[in-house]
């Protein structure tokens, strides 16, 4: 062997012992975060995840960040399997009975020893939550055959709401003697052990010291009007038939959210016009992204990133097709290099030396500042597609549907949900306007394209 073999055959070694290394060191910094972990559950109190601590601070009775998913059931609900239901389920994901406690610098969840009642309903949807030293931050709720569970945002997001509001339908109905076959498959039986995994950051896990994102964006139209009363908020579902749905969308050769992105924009331009005074102001509108589809987890609490389409406020007089162009481009540009940049900001901004130290008075009105600057200002109104609902075979006959409803916000007046179980598409809006011209609008539009619109509304 040559000399030169030699050394190259010497550098191959000592890079595979620097390999090893470096897997030996990660390895065992993930075990030790592993037992920290550990530690935290036993010792009954968890850290918030990165997108859970500006909630506590922009929450008011008019800013509540809490949403609710329900479930449309074929019979009476039975109040006393469902409360078994619930205590169930909960011992299935312990991290979910919690309260919202303040500490020094930063706001933690403590785990309760007390189980949450369940509650008819008698209340508008997504009512503020009193954060109390025993006080849950979500709610079952039940009604003669509908099932509803509200979440404050800083609990979990859509995701993780929504597997657990499953797992509690699935073994409600098993306890009403639904007998299942292949329940493993759906990751929806309380008989499972809860995972460390499931309570865990994905913004921390996969936070890198890569790229960042720029914050900057421009003020985005908003829309103004006369409000209902700070307790009351406005629900109007639309039912259509997700096949009908699609096949329209495919002639546009576009997704569904995509389409359905497009319409709302078209909308919302139109009601941008009667407002002469935001003329400069783009559209935008902001759509949450499953961060679990880019980056494998099975958290349960919140791992969703917002991002914003914009209408240029010089193509707003473009047709429909060429709006949904626009939508279209941009979201191709909203792919898992864009959203590691935005994990990396949101992460440098928690572990910023001089936010670590404010004490949490100070905190919270900082962040409520900084939120008012880069939050809902930058964009107009939200749509958020919570998919498809994956439930056994068994309860197709049971459930007859479900819906979403988005809580109020400050400043975006109005908001939209999509969730689709069978072949039932629910598109539901939440507002405290008193004018409903964007809704009928809306729907309008679906049925001038030959949809058939069923609406519901609790006005």
């Amino acid at each position: 062997m040559s000399k030169k073999d030699k050394q190259q055959q010497k550098n191959q070694e000592n890079l595979t012992k620097t390999i090893k290394k470096e897997a030996k060191e990660r390895a065992k910094l993930a075990e030790m975060k592993k037992r920290i972990e550990e530690r935290n559950l036993r010792e009954n109190w968890f850290r918030l995840d990165n997108a859970a601590l500006i909630y506590p601070a922009i929450g008011s009775a008019e800013w509540n960040s809490v949403f609710r998913i329900s479930a449309i059931v074929r019979d009476k609900v039975d109040v006393v399997l469902l409360q078994q239901a619930l205590d169930e389920t909960l011992q299935r994901y312990p991290f979910y009975n919690v309260s919202l406690r303040e500490g020094m610098f930063w706001h933690y969840f403590q785990v309760l020893e007390n189980k949450p009642k369940i509650e008819i309903e008698k209340y508008y949807p997504c009512r503020h939550f009193v954060f109390g030293k025993k006080q849950q931050i979500f709610r079952i709720l039940y009604l003669d055959n509908k099932i509803s569970m509200e979440t404050f945002h800083s609990l979990a997001d859509g995701g993780g709401a929504m597997q657990f509001f499953n797992t509690l339908l699935v073994r409600y109905f098993e306890l009403c003697g639904v007998k299942y076959e292949h329940l493993n498959d759906f990751d929806l039986n309380v008989r499972d052990l809860p995972s460390i995994e499931e309570s865990e950051d994905g913004f921390r896990r996969y936070a890198t010291k890569g790229k960042s994102k720029p914050r900057q964006e421009s003020v985005a139209f908003a829309v103004k009007g006369p409000l209902e009363n700070v307790n009351v908020l406005k629900v109007v579902t639309g039912v259509v038939d997700i096949n009908s749905l699609k096949k329209i969308a495919k002639e546009y050769n576009a997704t569904v959210n995509e389409f359905l992105s497009a319409v709302y924009l078209k909308v919302l331009i139109d009601e941008k016009r009667r407002d002469k005074k935001q003329i400069k102001k783009p559209v935008k509108l902001s759509v949450p992204v499953n961060l679990r589809r880019f980056f494998p987890t099975k958290t349960m609490r919140n791992f969703s990133q917002f991002i914003n389409i914009e209408i240029p406020v010089n193509k707003e007089n473009g047709t429909f097709p060429m709006i949904l162009e626009i939508v279209k481009e941009q979201s191709k540009n909203f792919n898992k290099d864009y959203l590691q940049q935005s994990i990396n900001t949101n992460i440098n901004s928690e572990k910023n030396f001089f936010v670590r130290i404010i004490p949490i008075g100070l905190k919270d009105f900082v962040l409520k500042m900084v939120y008012n600057r880069v939050g809902e200002r930058l964009f107009t109104s939200t749509l958020s597609n919570f998919g498809v609902c994956r439930l056994p075979d068994e309860l197709k006959d049971k459930i007859i549907n479900y819906n979403v409803v988005l809580g109020a916000t400050k400043l975006n007046r109005i908001n939209m949900t999509a969730v689709t179980f069978q072949n039932n598409c629910s598109l539901t809006f939440s507002t405290r306007l008193i004018e409903m011209r964007i809704i009928r609008d809306f729907f309008r539009i679906l049925s001038s394209l030959g949809l058939k619109v069923e609406i519901f509304s609790n006005l």
